[in-house]
């Protein structure tokens, strides 16, 4: 997928197409769900929506809403992330290329034909601008532009450096290929040791989901039905379903924070880890909404409920 240039006509096409996403679940509730909506009446006594149905729509507005931005994100740092990971091998074959004879131009070119990716199809894009008569300065500084990224701008701050300083070309693109190739080693070991905390992020929801099966289906119903029995509880009323949506709630919280954390390590930027986020709600979605189901079975089967 080619990068997507987020100029300030495609966020706001983006923005509209979040917002109209976010907005079809709450029509969908507003339409066929207005009377269960008007009749979760919060009070002090019960603080939260009871409604697993309504929850859930109201989740998958806010997953909806964030879905367009995670996708052209993901693509446009998985574009970038290609071509970081390319510059060294790129510089080390330009500066081969030169020491073996060839222009710079031309030198540029059959490296840019023999590179993989993304670098290989910008770089080749850049020939072509200059055979159109652009110069190589301007051309490299449109595509760094393009992508507005700090690492390729000093690549194509390096490429130009290294075209305009005569006969020393051979040593600044050798320098480069070796500055290029520390970084990415450096980068593949900072990924690999964050690895482990994203693995911690998923067990960490997942323990929760299934600790709040323990907590409703083998505890607070069948406590609720001796509650209901009267005598031993005084009268004690358990509501379920406000503890339901409680732990509802929080799954959910945890599930967004927990896809921002994952981005923040990766790419130390929050917004890389909306697509976990994304991930992350759709699992407590579809685990609460078949707890909704088949809760009460599998309940009974490891914990008979007593009856009244």
């Amino acid at each position: 997928m080619p990068f997507i240039v987020l100029t300030a006509r495609k966020k706001v096409l983006l923005a509209g197409l979040s917002v109209f996403l976010a907005f079809i679940p709450l029509f969908v509730l507003v339409t066929f769900y207005r009377e269960e909506l008007l009749s979760q009446r919060l009070t002090l006594d019960s603080p939260v929506i009871k409604s697993t149905r309504i929850n859930t729509l109201l989740v998958l507005s806010v997953l909806l809403g964030i879905f367009p931005y995670a996708v052209v994100d993901f693509f446009n740092r998985r574009y970038i992330d290609s071509i970081n990971k390319n510059l060294g091998p790129f510089f080390k074959g330009l500066g081969e290329s030169i020491r073996a004879g060839l222009p710079f131009i031309e030198a540029l070119e059959s490296v840019a034909s023999i590179t993989p990716g993304p670098l290989g199809s910008e770089m080749r894009n850049v020939i072509v601008k200059v055979e159109f008569g652009m110069s190589l300065e301007e051309a490299l500084h449109r595509l760094a532009d393009k992508l507005g990224v700090v690492s390729f701008k000093r690549a194509v701050i390096t490429l130009i450096t290294a075209y305009q300083s005569g006969g020393k070309v051979v040593d600044v693109l050798d320098s480069a290929a070796e500055m290029y190739a520390m970084l990415r080693a450096y980068e593949e070991e900072r990924r690999t040791q964050v690895s482990p905390y994203f693995t911690v992020v998923y067990v960490a929801i997942a323990i929760f989901l299934f600790i709040s099966f323990i907590l409703i289906y083998v505890f607070v119903k069948p406590l609720a039905v001796l509650a209901g029995m009267g005598s031993a509880f005084g009268g004690l009323r358990i509501d379920v379903a406000s503890i339901n949506a409680i732990l509802f709630y929080t799954a959910a919280f945890q599930s967004f924070f927990g896809g921002l954390i994952i981005g923040k390590l990766k790419a130390n930027r929050v917004g890389a880890g909306l697509l976990h986020t994304i991930f992350m709600l759709t699992i407590t979605l579809v685990y609460f909404n078949l707890l909704e189901i088949y809760g009460d079975a599998l309940g009974r089967m490891i914990f008979p409920t007593p009856t009244p």
